[in-house]
């Protein structure tokens, strides 16, 4: 099957700016949005059309541009199999080219894992970064089982803190990745906040178009954006406070 993925939800698409390893689309507004990664998932054999190219990502990309916020779309080495430790080297590189990108504000990023690039959350969220102000986690593998020399499911969730999460899964869920969202649910990190899916399927945001489908993909959108525009605003008056200039609060 060579047909390209789509996503249920009806998207005026935006025209990236390629940066080379990745395309940026950044809303209409001027200023340094935040900046949201977009994940993909893992592919056995190379597909025919790379994740960057979908018109899949292109729509979640853009309807988050729509909502300000800039996405980020990228290729990685689960295109050609079980590659994690160099898609994570991959992801590190990108991450670092875009926070220090000017367009965009760098302090402020959202990272959002598909299906099996789960576990590339593990060291990013295990590393306690400031500037991670939210994880969504879209019917994703988490593995459970200690790796050597890769974060546990426990180190990611340790270092979260009260980092949002947010966590979308469907009722029919493959068996493989089961085991691992429960674990998450279990581990109820602070700032979880799940997203169920009724009736659906692994990969419901590709079709059959439902409602309950459509609904789910714009709470998780609407969450993302929501908890970086809160990020955003609440760095800006720590940084300015009112009434009290050049104050810096700690």
């Amino acid at each position: 099957m060579n047909q390209q993925p789509d996503l249920i939800l009806p998207t005026r698409l935006i025209d990236p700016v390629d940066h080379g390893d990745f395309d940026l689309y950044l809303p209409e507004r001027g200023g340094r949005p935040p900046v949201v990664l977009l994940v993909h998932g893992l592919f056995q054999q190379p597909p025919p059309v790379s994740p960057r190219w979908t018109p899949f990502f292109r729509a979640y990309a853009s309807q988050l541009a729509h909502r300000g916020m800039a996405a980020v779309v990228f290729d990685h080495e689960l295109t050609g199999g079980v590659r994690y430790p160099e898609a994570a080297a991959t992801l590190d590189r990108v991450l670092s080219a875009v926070r220090g990108s000017s367009d965009v504000d760098g302090d402020t990023v959202a990272l959002w894992f598909f299906s099996g690039g789960g576990p590339l959350a593990y060291p990013p969220l295990a590393a306690g970064h400031d500037w991670l102000r939210c994880v969504a986690l879209t019917y994703p593998l988490l593995p459970t089982e200690d790796i050597p020399g890769w974060p546990s499911l426990s180190d990611a969730v340790r270092a979260l803190d009260d980092t949002p999460v947010v966590l979308t899964l469907v009722e029919h869920e493959l068996p493989a990745f089961a085991a691992g969202q429960r674990a998450l649910l279990e581990a109820r990190p602070v700032g979880l906040t799940t997203i169920d899916v009724p009736a659906a399927q692994h990969g419901f945001d590709t079709g059959p178009d439902t409602a309950h489908g459509r609904a789910a993909v714009l709470q998780a959108l609407d969450a993302v954006a929501g908890h970086l525009v809160a990020a955003q605003v609440g760095a800006d008056r720590v940084e300015r406070p009112s009434g009290v200039p050049g104050l810096k609060l700690r």
